[in-house]
């Protein structure tokens, strides 16, 4: 597997992109667009789509902004690269509403889109596939491993993100549809709106209520480093299972704090894309919706994890 580094596109000059360059004549142009690249999650996403762009004999230009709050930067972006005509976007929107209008005007143009781990808001259709993970099923996967630590009657507590987010919304919804099944009861389901510090303080009050918490799901690997503090602080040491499997997280799983966590397959959001970009260009049919998959973290795979996360991100 190639190792690479990866250089952050602060700004964009669209004419030094290379899109549409002559050397590049007799071979697929794609552009990559991510929420940054300075993030390691994101790094693994552009591990996945450089090998197999490698492999397809595929030109691509990866870029992002400089953190994933830069929205109005990243929207810039892809207005640059529109003019330079690729024939296919990578994309992954970091507010999805945002950029409904610059996809509408791919769409116009007739250059396909793919979307990676971020889809578009309900009703926008511009697009060829979306990429991602199954939030329901990872949910799920979480919550099956608390039932097999369980007793039928112990009590969980489910940490949502912020109303309204689906992503975090159906991850806990997964997560009990499993526990419900097997008699675990929800003893109390807060938002802690994917913020460490507020799962810290929602698990303390919850405790205050009901003590006898047995165990907690989180919707993300944050929350559920918040709330493993404060089991400690009250000393309480049950499993605790986030979503991400973040370097945090993993760490924390190998010193035996925290028992999980629900990792997305990242690297595979980016063979996906690529695939599914070139597919599109040929015109092939592409499903609307691919579930890039999802795996369960413990102590027994942690610091697998960690050492592909490591070799990759070179």
């Amino acid at each position: 597997m190639k190792c690479f580094r990866i250089a952050l596109a602060l700004t964009v000059a669209a004419t030094a992109l290379g899109i549409g360059g002559a050397s590049a004549a007799d071979k697929p142009k794609l552009a990559m667009i991510l929420k940054t690249l300075s993030a390691p999650y994101w790094q693994i996403v552009v591990a996945g789509a450089r090998e197999a762009a490698d492999k397809n004999g595929a030109d691509l230009v990866v870029l992002g902004p400089p953190t994933e709050d830069a929205v109005e930067q990243q929207i810039n972006m892809v207005q640059d690269v529109l003019a330079q005509k690729p024939d296919a976007l990578i994309f992954s929107p970091s507010q999805p509403p945002t950029a409904v209008g610059v996809l509408n005007k791919f769409a116009q143009a007739k250059i396909p889109v793919i979307l990676v781990d971020t889809g578009m808001p309900e009703g926008f259709t511009d697009y060829v596939t979306f990429i991602g993970t199954d939030n329901y099923a990872a949910g799920q996967a979480g919550g099956e491993a608390l039932v097999k630590v369980l007793k039928k009657g112990d009590k969980v507590l489910l940490l949502d993100g912020a109303p309204g987010n689906p992503a975090m919304t159906d991850r806990v919804d997964g997560a009990k549809e499993r526990l419900d099944a097997a008699g675990i009861v929800i003893g109390a389901r807060q938002p802690a709106y994917s913020d460490r510090e507020r799962a810290f303080s929602v698990t303390q009050n919850v405790l205050q209520s009901t003590p006898d918490i047995a165990a907690v799901f989180a919707g993300n690997d944050d929350e559920a480093l918040g709330a493993m503090r404060a089991l400690k602080q009250n000393g309480k040491d049950v499993p605790v299972i986030g979503v991400n499997a973040d370097d945090d997280a993993l760490h924390a799983i190998l010193a035996g704090d925290l028992y999980g966590s629900v990792a997305q397959s990242n690297y595979q959001m980016g063979v996906l894309g690529v695939e599914k970009a070139l597919a599109a260009i040929k015109g092939e049919a592409v499903d609307k919706r691919i579930d890039s998959g999802a795996e369960l973290i413990i102590r027994d795979n942690a610091q697998a994890l960690l050492d592909q996360r490591a070799d990759l991100t070179k």
